[in-house]
């Protein structure tokens, strides 16, 4: 119940791997069959189904005034609000990699960070990358303070804050501003079709945005006419 068509079709494959672990270890007699004609029955009635892809940008002034929020929120809050959403569309973090960010991974020199542990589909823990920074989201880096912890020692961390409290507080600004239906996560959509915008290829936005496949990554592309740069175009020989 309250569950969608996206969630729903994850749990019949969770299901499915149940089932096919039982057979295959446990020798049980699965009827595999019936599993296959019951998803495509649920397709077919729309109660199963992908997850809908989400293009949400964020206008100019719905940035401008989330700025402006955090600006006077940051005085007094621990979370620096503006330089994290700043940083997230500068660099196309999410929120949880964003806090999870080390000083000893960072190399100033040739704008590089090694983001530990990245999303993968089948591997997780152990996979780190290294993704390219660009100038402002350097800048953003450079000015955070290192913080001490309670023994003393410096925390390792460049963003030392909860994902969920840099959620939450990113939630709470745009209902108080009136801002529909946007969400963090729209934040690295921005970043990404920034990034194209600018000129760059698929293959040098993915040293950016960490995507791993270039199809998925095409997909997150909602690019704005006006704000696409005009390229060196060799001249003509006439």
């Amino acid at each position: 119940e309250g569950a969608g068509p996206a969630t729903a079709a994850n749990d019949l494959i969770w299901l499915r791997q149940v089932f096919r672990a039982a057979r295959v270890a446990l020798r049980v007699p699965v009827p595999m069959q019936e599993l296959d004609d019951a998803a495509e029955y649920l397709r077919q009635q729309r109660l199963i189904g992908k997850p809908k892809q989400r293009d949400r940008r964020p206008t100019t002034d719905e940035l401008q005034m989330l700025d402006a929020n955090f600006a006077s929120r940051d005085v007094r809050a621990e979370i620096p609000m503006r330089d994290i959403m700043w940083f997230a569309i500068h660099s196309a973090r999410r929120q949880e990699e964003i806090t999870r960010l080390r000083w000893d991974d960072l190399d100033i020199d040739r704008a590089v960070c090694r983001l530990r542990d990245v999303k993968h589909p089948t591997q997780k823990l152990g996979n780190h990358k290294a993704f390219k920074l660009s100038k402002e989201g350097l800048v953003i880096i450079k000015r955070q303070p290192r913080k001490q912890l309670p023994n003393g020692e410096l925390n390792p961390l460049i963003f030392p804050f909860e994902p969920k409290s840099v959620g939450a507080a990113f939630t709470r600004a745009c209902h108080v501003l009136e801002i529909a239906d946007l969400r963090f996560h729209d934040l690295r959509h921005e970043a990404t079709s920034r990034l194209f915008e600018a000129g760059y290829g698929i293959h040098e936005v993915a040293l950016f945005t960490l995507h791993e496949s270039w199809a998925t990554l095409k997909r997150y592309t909602n690019l704005r006419p006006e704000n696409l740069q005009h390229k060196v175009t060799p001249t003509s020989r006439g």
